[in-house]
């Protein structure tokens, strides 16, 4: 009868039917007289213990080597179980993406449709930007306000506080519309780079689906409350890393912690940028319907191998608002604290990957 065969990392064990195990303890037959009387018989005793002994210690020091191997496989860098995520993140959906690999970390109901409120504004954001660097929009250009742009806005919504006629710089609309989430700058500045509110949400959906974010529809530049507008927590981590990747001037306003214009001021309501000095964006929203909302990013220095990393923390659906900024900042340090990057070269294609970090040993005092 064939071995049959358990594969235990680099080992491989054989492990004997129940008929060899029998064969292993089966003694010489002893004579009719009840007694072993000869010579012969007491030599195919110590033959047999022999026998015995050896294959014990084989199967020991097998046993042994196994475990040592499923040991040292657990505890290697990049093995597959990673620490505890964080356990405090009260939110309907969240994610956890490195920025550098592009590898989710952890997520929870990522896949879920929900109304993402403000996070709308990252891509009436990426189009803007993408028009000024484009030239169809320049920065020192001003816009008019025209009285349909605002007659939108509810006087419980974000704003700058735009009125009809206004002669409005490009970059006073992004600055208010990334650092104060001003809806009325929103509106402003989907008519002028859109031609149209129709026109705008066009372009919206177009460059969702050419970013690849499948969940994803938009029927607002603002993202109030409106049919046909939703997201996924895994869509706008995209979003995050391509408007991160295509357009890092976004990062010059919503690290902003203070917005004002005119007599108006506004204080970004991203905390994180006032309790964590890695973190410089990326974009908070709310309203009923969506609960309270974040993406938020860190960018810090890793000691070795050395580089600088960046991770996305996305929560949707969060009940307070110090719980998204709480769930969002957990998230960021546990993936600076249980994750390394690596950066590898493959065919002359330089990349990177992440990976769970090393275990700290902790050393003790003897009393």
């Amino acid at each position: 009868m064939r071995d049959r065969h358990h594969a235990a990392g680099p080992f491989r064990i054989s492990w004997p039917p129940s008929t060899r195990l029998y064969r292993l303890f089966a003694f010489p037959a002893a004579p009719a007289t009840g007694c072993i009387h000869s010579v012969r018989s007491y030599h195919n005793l110590f033959t047999t213990l022999q026998t015995l002994t050896s294959r014990l210690s084989n199967s020991l020091f097998l046993l042994s080597l196994t475990a040592i191997g499923i040991a040292s496989c657990l505890s290697a860098p990049g093995a597959s179980a990673a620490a505890q995520p964080p356990y405090d993140i009260h939110a309907a959906s969240w994610m956890l993406v490195d920025g550098e690999s592009g590898q989710v970390l952890v997520e929870h109901n990522a896949d879920a449709e929900r109304q993402p409120a403000s996070l709308t504004k990252l891509m009436t954001a990426y189009i803007a930007l993408d028009a000024l660097k484009r030239g169809s929009v320049r920065w020192d250009e001003k816009v008019a306000v025209d009285a349909p742009d605002i007659g939108e806005v509810g006087g419980d919504e974000a704003r700058m506080y735009l009125v009809p006629g206004q002669h409005v710089p490009v970059r006073d609309l992004v600055q208010g519309l990334i650092a104060a989430s001003a809806n009325d700058a929103a509106l402003v500045l989907a008519r002028r780079v859109g031609g149209s509110p129709a026109g705008f949400e066009q372009l919206m959906n177009d460059t969702a689906r050419k970013l690849g974010m499948a969940h994803t529809h938009f029927s607002t530049p603002s993202g109030t409350t409106t049919p046909g507008n939703y997201s996924t927590a895994r869509d706008l981590s995209t979003l995050a890393l391509r408007l991160t990747k295509d357009l890092p001037e976004y990062y010059t306003f919503s690290s902003e912690q203070h917005f004002a214009y005119g007599k108006f001021e506004k204080r970004n309501k991203n905390w994180l940028l006032g309790k964590d000095p890695s973190v410089d964006g990326m974009k908070t929203g709310h309203t009923q319907a969506a609960g309270y909302c974040i993406v938020a990013t860190a960018k810090r220095k890793q000691s070795s191998p050395p580089m600088m990393r960046r991770v996305f923390a996305v929560v949707l659906g969060a009940p307070t608002a110090n719980d998204r900024i709480t769930g969002a900042g957990s998230l960021l340090n546990y993936a600076f604290s249980a994750y390394k990057d690596y950066p590898l070269t493959d065919d002359a294609r330089h990349h990177v990957v992440t990976r769970v970090a090393e275990p700290k040993l902790v050393q003790t005092s003897s009393p």
